[in-house]
């Protein structure tokens, strides 16, 4: 697996690319800037995966969808795009727990910064999205937040086996076990 990052848009969000056996997986296309299109370069995305629906986060998901990619995203957080793009053309798929996207990730619901939110769980590594960052956490003061949710998803992935490089929505790269060891929300 290759995983290739780029930071974007006004909120720092990190665009991940991850591409493995000739299928590439897009995750959180925030802007449809030059600098993604840049990035992407002659490379096909198959698929387009968001964490969550908040706005620094999808906004590049439409301009791929034109160019073949599918868009795909959970269920519970279509009332975010909906309001921060009320006429976005429709997804392709709705993720749920423990889908297997192209054979290489697969989905963990972890509510709490948004009613929708997801992590994707590879091989030794961890897209976090707006769960865990390096240090941190995500808000949970935004509208459909949930500190009891955030909670319930924290122990979950704490309770991971094994260690895992975890790839978060903004900020640096980090580890599982250094989390664990470290990250007073995470142990809270």
């Amino acid at each position: 697996m290759q995983v290739e990052s780029i930071c974007l848009g006004q909120l720092a969000t990190n665009c991940y690319l991850v591409s493995v056996d000739g299928v590439i997986v897009l995750i959180d296309p925030a802007e449809p800037s030059e600098s993604l299109f840049s990035f992407i370069g002659k490379r096909k995305i198959d698929l387009v995966v968001n964490t969550h629906g908040h706005f620094d986060h999808i906004g590049g998901d439409w301009a791929l969808q034109t160019k073949g990619a599918q868009v795909l995203i959970h269920q519970k957080d279509l009332q975010f795009v909906d309001r921060f793009y009320p006429d976005h053309p429709p997804f392709d798929r709705y993720l749920e727990e423990g889908e297997e996207i192209a054979g290489i990730l697969r989905v963990l619901y972890v509510p709490g910064h948004s009613p929708g939110s997801i992590a994707l769980i590879g091989d030794g590594v961890l897209f976090s999205g707006d769960l865990l960052f390096a240090g941190s956490i995500g808000r949970t003061d935004l509208p459909g937040g949930s500190i009891k949710e955030m909670r319930r998803s924290l122990r979950r992935i704490r309770a991971l086996p094994g260690d895992y490089r975890v790839y978060p929505g903004h900020g640096g790269i980090t580890t599982l076990e250094k989390e664990r060891k470290t990250n007073p929300f995470f142990s809270a």
